[in-house]
């Protein structure tokens, strides 16, 4: 009895080890992981705002997909209406059968508005479909999609056409400013961007949803948001497409150009990162194996945690895991406003974690994700 028991003693305790082992791999691996995040986003183009009022530049469309979005308009319309921009310009709110004042504050505004009635088919998801009547009905030789959520630079869109011109793309797209509204919601943005980045591939075919820019006819000759009608992440998905087409529509850095404020409070919070977290790992290919890995370690002095609660761990290793994932966080940190966030992004990590795990459940249940009210 005294053998068996004391086999089984060396059993837990191996098991322990191995836990243990597996633990301290996964911290070890987020500096190095988190360089590599860092070299990405420094590696993208950025876009240098300034005034361009003494050129001409060809009409442009701005389309706003909008459903409930009356407080979010009451921001994002007055910047549109602010815009220097040196040509014919129009602004056009698509109200995707909004149950709240969206449709009047909007032509309160002065924009166009195109009033839909809410109903989706041959698997049509809401914002493709919002996307797709506003182009329909735009003027402009440019396309400029941007969510109702953003705030724009007077002169960032002249800006954005410049470049475009001058670089003969047909398009591009921005990763705008993040507006973040307390420490949970910048914690989860910080990880999730980090994320990202450390499975970034040189030249990776991603759009932004809340800034895309395009040529009009390349829009129509590519077949624009129909070609991406039942994504999930149609913008990522329209990335792609157009990679694939041979089309050059690179994605730059626009924190000058303007900003985003993604989620009022915690339930937006929760499912955007859900439906975000679910959704890109589909077109992150290999890279997502270390999105992964990285998200995985960000969180594991939370495992610490768990074990120094048990007693199997000293609580030293617990305050050096947190400043194994602090550190390599400083810079994400400042940018997302304070390099104090990067002590909250062992909790982004979970939180980005949990999302994920959560949203590849609802998916494979067959539930879908609640946003905007919408199951997608």
């Amino acid at each position: 009895m005294k053998i068996e028991s004391g086999q089984h003693t060396k059993r837990i305790s191996s098991r322990v080890l191995d836990h243990k082992q597996r633990t301290a791999l996964m911290l070890l691996l987020v500096p190095p992981l988190a360089m590599r995040a860092n070299r990405a986003y420094r590696s993208l183009p950025r876009l240098d705002v300034r005034d361009h009022s003494g050129i001409s530049l060809p009409s442009l469309s701005i389309i706003v997909p909008a459903r409930n979005e009356e407080h979010n308009l009451s921001r994002l319309l007055p910047s549109l209406n602010a815009l220097r921009y040196p040509g014919a310009v129009e602004v056009i709110v698509v109200d995707d059968h909004s149950a709240d004042n969206t449709a009047s504050i909007a032509t309160a505004h002065g924009a166009t508005v195109i009033k839909l009635n809410g109903n989706l088919s041959n698997g049509w998801k809401g914002k493709p479909n919002a996307c797709h009547h506003g182009a329909a009905a735009a003027s402009g030789d440019w396309l400029l999609f941007t969510d109702a959520d953003t705030w724009h630079d007077p002169d960032s869109v002249a800006s954005a056409v410049c470049y475009a011109l001058e670089q003969q793309l047909d398009g591009l797209s921005l990763f705008l400013k993040q507006e973040t509204r307390g420490k949970l919601d910048a914690a989860a943005l910080e990880t999730a961007f980090a994320g990202l980045f450390t499975g970034w591939k040189t030249g990776q075919p991603v759009l932004n949803g809340q800034y895309i820019l395009l040529r009009r006819d390349v829009y129509e000759n590519s077949g624009g948001f129909a070609t991406v009608r039942g994504e999930m992440l149609e913008d990522v998905a329209m990335g792609h497409y157009l990679t694939k087409l041979g089309y050059r529509v690179p994605i730059l850095h626009g924190d000058e150009a303007g900003s985003v404020a993604m989620y009022p409070d915690l339930i937006h919070l929760w499912r955007g990162m859900t439906r975000l977290s679910a959704g890109s790992m589909r077109w992150a290919g290999s890279g997502s194996i270390l999105t992964a890995l990285f998200i995985t370690g960000a969180a594991s002095p939370f495992v610490v945690l768990a074990m120094t609660a048990t007693g199997r761990a000293r609580w030293r290793w617990f305050f050096l895991s947190w400043a194994l994932v602090f550190l390599p966080f400083l810079e994400w940190g400042r940018r997302f406003g304070s390099v104090t966030l990067a002590c909250y992004a062992p909790i982004g990590a979970v939180l980005v974690q949990a999302a994920a795990f959560w949203g590849f459940a609802q998916r494979l249940l067959g539930r879908g994700i609640k946003w905007k009210d919408r199951r997608v």
